[in-house]
């Protein structure tokens, strides 16, 4: 058995049941592509990015010829306002994202920034929490992207939503397929334990990662992975992970109640991608649950070389986040054992 890594295409199985394609949004290859095709849509020449961010979120922007600037984040994950409006330039790109949930500005600051007069543009990720409905939101971003790769079984998966206009891209299958094909690798080396498949997967999902740094041009999303989103049921998906991502929790309890553990968030909830944590050697451990094959990223943005020095909070983050798996592969049975585990490893650590 193996823990996390990529999906294999066994993971939709349960899943499917879905009524359509996502309404008002942009469909591309990835949210690599959504950012590229946003960039050449704005038309602006500087953005500026979180420090807590990862070059997947800087390289759309480079290469269609943006100055790349950061700013810094709080102890809770928001966004330094100060340190925001201090570098803010005229007709600026802002990008921002809800870390789990988390809002970065109170509606209030982005009012004001938007009625400065300085031309501003506003981008929010919403990665982290796209399948978290939304209500009653005040201020309303220029445009929104997101990537789903991360939700579900899904070769291609980038989203944009904008009122700027539709975005004209070719569609290119080499990606998706060299994905798809590693996810059928993955079912039959799950199934057979054959490590050459276990080394192809690996393979073929490096291949297509350097398809989409070939370029600063979007590409669209091909119409047979279309099909695969359209049927997906993400409200099952959701439910799903909320109720693994409670029983980690609850089985956690006494790591955090004593520190050993700590939650980035008191309500990872509101995203449900991971459950995600700060742990003292935190590379030790991640070497440890791997030797059981359980692995769990560590930083989801690892702190670009462009933004070092930046932000105390985000090298922080690099240093010490540890995403726990609760996705929708999983059972509440499996979520007891990465907690056993990794309580065993935490206490052989320290």
């Amino acid at each position: 058995m193996e823990y996390g890594s990529e999906f294999d295409l066994r993971a939709n199985r349960s899943f499917r049941g879905g009524d359509g394609t996502p309404e008002n949004w942009q469909l591309f290859r990835s949210g690599r592509d959504a950012l590229k095709a946003l960039a050449r849509l704005a038309g602006r020449s500087r953005v500026l990015l979180p420090a807590l961010c990862c070059e997947s979120m800087i390289l759309p922007f480079a290469q269609n010829g943006y100055e790349v600037s950061f700013y810094r984040l709080q102890e809770d994950y928001s966004a330094d306002a100060a340190d925001v409006s201090e570098k803010l330039r005229e007709g600026d790109v802002l990008f921002y994202m809800r870390y789990f949930g988390i809002r970065p500005f109170p509606d209030t600051f982005l009012d004001g920034l938007r009625a400065s007069g300085k031309q501003l543009f506003f981008l929010e990720d919403r990665t982290h929490d796209i399948l978290i409905p939304r209500g009653g939101e005040g201020f309303q971003p220029d445009a929104t992207a997101a990537s789903l790769r991360k939700w579900a079984a899904l070769p291609e998966g980038g989203m944009l939503a904008t009122a700027l206009g539709t975005v004209k891209a070719p569609t290119d299958p080499r990606y998706g397929d060299l994905r798809l094909g590693a996810m059928e690798m993955k079912s039959r080396y799950l199934e057979s334990g054959e490590e050459a498949l276990h080394r192809a997967y690996r393979e073929a999902l490096h291949e297509a990662e350097s398809l989409l740094d070939a370029s600063g041009e979007p590409v669209a999303m091909h119409p047979k992975y279309r099909a695969i989103l359209r049927e997906l049921d993400f409200a099952n998906i959701l439910e799903t992970r909320r109720r693994n991502l409670n029983r980690l929790r609850e089985r956690l309890k006494p790591l955090f109640d004593s520190g050993a553990l700590r939650l980035m968030t008191d309500t990872p909830e509101r995203s449900g991608l991971y459950l995600p944590v700060l742990v003292r050697n935190r590379d030790a451990v991640q070497r440890e649950l791997i030797a059981r094959r359980l692995f769990c990223p560590a930083a989801i943005w690892p702190e670009p070389r462009e933004a070092a020095g930046v932000c105390p909070v985000s090298h922080a983050v690099t240093e010490n986040m540890l995403s726990l798996l609760c996705d929708q592969r999983y059972t509440e049975t499996d979520m007891d054992y990465l907690a056993e585990n990794l309580t065993e490893i935490i206490m052989k650590l320290t």
